[in-house]
């Protein structure tokens, strides 16, 4: 069989993650930089060495992933990383309509299988590749958009423009909570301070919000590789508390301050509810316009429209970019598989940007006669196309519909 699959992993045990953010040996100085490099450096010479690398390969694992009851299984083939980038995301947009993961089943294929079309029997097919792999993969029946994208804001000369372009009620937000607490912005980029912010915030954020799937550098990365390269910003309330910060990183150019590791004071929920989270896009923002930084980059997230991540980020008006690092020639293609009610409700719910070969990244968003566009979740942000309406019954023309399925 072109696609070997062991035992069925429940759906408690998580991936490994790419990066565990305590538990981990220690990386010397000169590793932790290297491994920074490898995954970030904007360099051509290191990004088409990681790109020729992640090409070579001529097998690439499979992930089968059920869900409960009649939800629409998902199966991911491809690059590694997509397990964690891709496919757990998807995953967790299943478990939002209500059908959690039920298990996966683990395996590997060949590229020659894929581009043959003998891939895992699921509802959904999802292949992560180089674009330059992806152009020899059956494109009819799927629809294909970035790995990864990048939110940057260019910031204006003055600061009423840039508080301008922010959306109105997240202004309201932010001064009704900033006459409260009276935050400010403290830079501190001392071993100590970075040692406070990783273990009593980063950690603890990440932790809390993504439990055991979280992903993140390693402090010696963060010492090493980061903070010699960017600066370590707190926000602090009227009694001097530290209640939250960031970890940024400048660009060789220092035109472009990066936003890379973000905490609130040991994750606890306080923070988000009294707006700390959010004041230190606020006060970045504003920081970066009194000191003539031209662009303020949120860094990435994947390309869907619905992602809460996106949805937030998108309020203070940024472009959407591909990154700067090896994710900018990386692909993902998602295929239909069967059409049934559940596929159809995915898709749905979760619009995405489609890539083109010009580079354009227009908003997709599904409908039929039972099911409206969501275009409440928008995507609009400067220079982003008008939205592409598709209507899933031509989509899903040529998919069979399983015997026994009720109607889509």
């Amino acid at each position: 069989m072109p696609v070997h699959i062991t035992d069925a992993a429940p759906a408690s045990v998580p991936p490994e993650p790419t990066a565990r953010p305590s538990g981990a040996p220690g990386l010397t100085p000169a590793l932790a930089r290297l491994a920074y490099t490898w995954n970030n450096t904007p360099r051509p010479v290191w990004r088409a060495a990681r790109r020729l690398t992640d090409t070579l390969t001529s097998s690439v694992p499979v992930v089968l992933s059920h869900a409960e009851g009649d939800g629409p299984g998902i199966a991911y083939a491809g690059l590694p990383i997509g397990q964690t980038n891709i496919l757990q995301l998807m995953e967790h947009q299943r478990a939002q309509l209500g059908w959690k993961t039920a298990g996966r089943d683990t395996g590997s294929t060949g590229w020659r299988d894929i581009a043959a079309g003998r891939w895992p029997d699921a509802d959904l097919v999802v292949i992560g590749a180089e674009e330059q792999r992806m152009s020899t993969l059956p494109s009819l029946g799927g629809l294909t958009a970035p790995f990864r994208i990048h939110l940057v804001v260019d910031i204006p000369d003055g600061e009423e423009e840039l508080q301008q372009r922010i959306s109105r009620r997240e202004r309201w937000q932010f001064r009704r909570n900033q006459r409260e607490h009276d935050w400010r912005l403290e830079e501190d980029s001392s071993p100590g301070a970075l040692d406070f912010f990783y273990h009593r915030m980063h950690v603890p954020t990440m932790g809390h919000r993504h439990g055991d799937r979280s992903r993140t550098e390693r402090l010696a990365v963060a010492r090493h590789a980061i903070l010699p390269r960017g600066t370590l910003f707190f926000v602090a309330d009227r009694a001097g508390t530290r209640v939250a910060g960031v970890l940024c990183q400048w660009s060789a150019d220092r035109r472009t301050l990066t936003t890379r590791l973000l905490g609130v004071l040991d994750g606890r929920d306080e923070h988000y509810r009294s707006g700390a989270f959010k004041a230190v896009y606020h006060l970045l923002l504003l920081w970066a316009c009194a000191h003539g930084v031209p662009r303020v980059d949120f860094f990435g997230t994947e390309a869907f429209v619905s992602k809460g991540i996106f949805q937030w980020k998108r309020k203070f008006a940024p472009r959407l970019e591909l990154p700067p690092n090896h994710f900018s020639t990386k692909r993902m293609r998602i295929y239909v598989r069967r059409d049934t009610p559940a596929v159809r409700d995915f898709l749905v719910a979760n619009p995405l940007l489609r890539i083109d070969d010009r580079q354009t990244l227009t908003p997709v968003y599904f409908t039929d006669a039972r099911r409206p566009p969501r275009l409440d979740v928008s995507a609009r942000c400067p220079g982003v196309p008008e939205p592409e309406i598709v209507d899933l019954d031509a989509f899903l023309g040529s998919c069979p519909t399983p015997p026994g399925s009720t109607a889509p």
